[in-house]
């Protein structure tokens, strides 16, 4: 079954509107928050019960509070009850951004079943229906694990289910939040009280269409890869065609590099710490011992065997990039520390971060630029034009970068500048619009490309001169400018508000354009109906 994501607006509404009025009659109830077992007295009988949840949508940050209900004995199941209670389970982990929400609290014995998956920062609930997910039971003096539920964009809806992959969260607890780690040992009961429903594919379906194509990079024979949510890598054959390979767990990815190693043709970085390995002629991703990595979200990795590796770690506000001499086991120290923007109110702040062959290296609103380089060890650091705010940021491997600014004065649109030096000087991009969809985007001859404005019909200009004219250059109905890699393809990954996500490619540069990839097949099949 399929539903879509409600606003959380219009349920606040309703409830404001409830007032004084019946509570069972008006189907309006009291939300009661669920109390942490840390703090429980020592003569509570509600017993401990952990879930945690993995959406593959873009449209959330994640989950970060659940609704459920006490099923009472003897009812009559149906999908729609009226409650006069919820129960309210807030995520325990704030530090965990990403995909993934861990969630503990304590329930007096008893049955019980999901009413809402809700994320305040995107504005967004779920209603969960019991007949798919099903009910779990809570026993007096013994503690419930219910494992992973998958929350997933449909080719008609959002989806949603049990996780076959995760079914125990003793490792996610033993790295995001030990002071629970020994209420949910060995003993730990599975809570469910019914197997998982036999229409239950969604995680199958996730793994198998995975939102998201991040960090893309060509690799040295001409392939593409890509990170990918639900433990995903893409890979773009040099034909065009692209393979999922799924690691044996669900988090996100946010990054992959090539690398040439006697094990390994590909590294992967995500959420939860995860540190992945491909070999040649493998279609596995495989652990790599992540030797004393505290518990964090991995963003980038870079490095290599004679210098070293890099690994960009972030947790909370807090990041950090931390260097080891060896990938396997590696012994991590802290080389770099600051803390980025962002907030559990308003989600992460615009921040930006890349890796080439010799740094490492991130961007944040603020204007403040940082790359770490391998060979020196040594972290430097620029501003942005005129040390104003970024809108948006891109890093080339030759060191072009391509930037939008606020401008500041009431208004006026985001200003373009481009560098070639790896941000030391900045050139004005001199624009025939007032409104820039996106910064520019180098050719592999060194000329420039943009996207036409916001009210203009589909095209891209081109300019030979650093910028400062333009003039026509192709046709082009595809959003935000498209990433040229060095062989001369060029990609566009497209990814709406609703988790669909489009790969278009070009191999004249950037001229003619055609569909190779979707998360959805329904919308697969339409664009290739329509070609």
């Amino acid at each position: 079954m399929s539903f879509s994501f409600s606003n959380l607006k219009a349920r606040r509404s309703a409830a404001a509107a409830c007032g004084l009025t019946v509570l069972l009659l008006s189907g309006c109830a009291v939300n009661t928050s669920v109390v942490d077992p840390l703090k429980m007295s020592a003569q509570s009988a509600d017993s401990p019960v952990v879930l945690s949840i993995t959406s593959n949508t873009k449209d959330i940050y994640g989950f970060n509070m659940i609704k459920l209900r006490r099923v009472v004995a003897g009812e009559q199941r149906s999908d729609f009850k009226l409650v006069s209670e919820n129960l309210v389970m807030k995520k325990v982990e704030s530090a965990m951004a990403g995909d993934t929400s861990l969630f503990i609290g304590a329930l007096p014995p008893g049955e019980y079943e999901f009413i809402e998956l809700i994320d305040t920062r995107a504005n967004k609930l779920l209603r969960v229906y019991s007949t798919i997910v099903g009910s779990f039971k809570i026993e007096a003096g013994k503690s419930a694990d219910l494992g992973r539920l998958i929350v997933t964009r449909g080719n008609f809806g959002v989806q949603y289910g049990r996780s076959a992959q995760v079914a125990s969260n003793a490792e996610l607890i033993r790295r995001f939040a030990p002071d629970y780690s020994a209420m949910f040992g060995a003993a730990a009961g599975l809570g469910w009280s019914t197997p998982r429903h036999a229409r239950d594919d969604v995680e199958q379906f996730a793994r198998a269409h995975p939102a998201g194509a991040e960090c893309a990079i060509e690799m040295p024979d001409g392939r593409v890869a890509a990170a990918s949510r639900m433990g995903a890598v893409l890979i773009r054959s040099t034909q065009g065609l692209w393979n999922i390979i799924n690691a044996q767990t669900v988090e996100s990815l946010s990054c992959v590099l090539p690398v040439d190693l006697p094990n390994a043709e590909l590294i992967a970085v995500g959420e939860s710490g995860s540190l992945l390995r491909k070999a040649r002629d493998s279609d596995k991703l495989l652990p790599i011992d992540a030797g004393n990595l505290p518990p964090g979200n991995l963003l980038r990795i870079g490095g290599n065997p004679n210098d070293g590796w890099y690994l960009m770690h972030r947790k909370g506000d807090e990041l950090n990039i931390f260097h080891a001499n060896q990938l396997d086991a590696g012994d991590w120290r802290s080389v770099y520390h600051t803390t980025v923007p962002g907030s559990w109110l308003h989600g992460p702040g615009l921040f930006w971060t890349w890796q080439d062959a010799g740094r490492i290296g991130y961007a944040l609103e603020s204007g403040l630029i940082g790359e770490f380089d391998y060979r020196t060890g040594k972290l430097t650091e620029r501003f942005s034009p005129h040390k104003k705010n970024l809108t948006q940021f891109t890093h080339q491997a030759n060191g072009t970068e391509s930037v939008l600014v606020a401008a500041g004065l009431a208004g006026r649109f985001p200003d373009a500048y481009v560098s070639r030096d790896r941000g030391q000087n900045w050139t004005t991009i001199v624009s025939p619009f007032k409104v820039l969809m996106s910064p520019v985007a180098p050719l592999s001859d060194g000329r420039l490309l943009m996207q036409a404005g916001m009210y203009n019909e589909g095209a891209l200009l081109v300019s030979s001169d650093e910028g400062k004219t333009w003039g026509p250059y192709a046709p082009y109905a595809l959003r935000g400018a498209p990433s040229i890699f060095p062989s001369g393809l060029a990609l566009n990954i497209m990814e709406d508000f609703n988790g669909i996500v489009s790969i278009y490619s070009s191999m004249d540069n950037a001229r003619t354009w055609k569909l190779e990839h979707s998360n959805q097949d329904l919308l697969s099949i339409m664009q290739q109906l329509k070609q």
